[in-house]
């Protein structure tokens, strides 16, 4: 059965995803916020919109009634996507995962706070002067990361206090989206990290 599928963020990634759903038979809208973006040039529609704006998505997706949303950027307002799901549109995997998963605060809080699962210690800074007061609670050293960013930018570890400075400054300059937001954790040391893919 063929499907109508908006596709939010239309990079590399994006245009392979464009070409296996079309090879299904699938119907794709690849929206991104320049013209031009690799999945477009191989979509059956695209649109050009800035994805944080809330308003502007919720008009493409009352354009085009899409039966499934797929995020492929973080810099989504994700947060809209629980009342598409409302409507009966599917997003994949859900709105709930996509939010958590492109949202730092909102999977913190949810681990730390609903859950109860022990983290290091953390506080979440909007200013030089309240990254400093975190560093004041998590000690040194410690890691900045922005709430919403790809690929590591912006994070760096604070070894000293002579480090605080530049490293609200490269939060700033790696932060995705409108979201100008850190956390600060506690380092800790550790002999292994991996990543554990889940399902929904």
């Amino acid at each position: 059965m063929r499907k109508k599928i908006l596709l939010l963020g239309s990079g590399e990634l994006g245009k392979e995803f464009v070409i296996a759903c079309q090879r299904l038979g699938q119907y794709i809208i690849a929206v991104d916020s320049y013209e031009g973006a690799p999945a477009m040039q191989v979509a059956n529609e695209f649109e050009v919109i800035n994805m944080l704006d809330g308003d502007a998505l919720d008009r493409i997706v009352a354009k085009h009634q899409p039966d499934l949303i797929v995020p492929e950027i973080e810099a989504i307002r994700t947060e809209r996507f629980y009342d598409y799901e409302k409507q009966g549109i599917q997003v994949v995997p859900s709105a709930k995962a996509s939010n958590f998963t492109m949202n730092r605060k909102a999977i913190r809080d949810l681990a730390a706070i609903e859950v109860g699962v022990r983290t290091a210690n953390y506080r979440y800074a909007t200013s030089f002067e309240e990254l400093q007061a975190g560093v004041t609670v998590t000690g040194i050293p410690c890691v900045v990361k922005p709430l919403m960013s790809s690929s590591g930018k912006g994070q760096s570890v604070i070894k000293s206090e002579a480090d605080i400075q530049k490293a609200w400054e490269y939060a700033m300059e790696g932060s995705r989206g409108d979201l100008k937001e850190v956390i600060v954790e506690g380092f800790i040391d550790f002999d292994y990290e991996i990543t554990l893919l889940t399902v929904t």
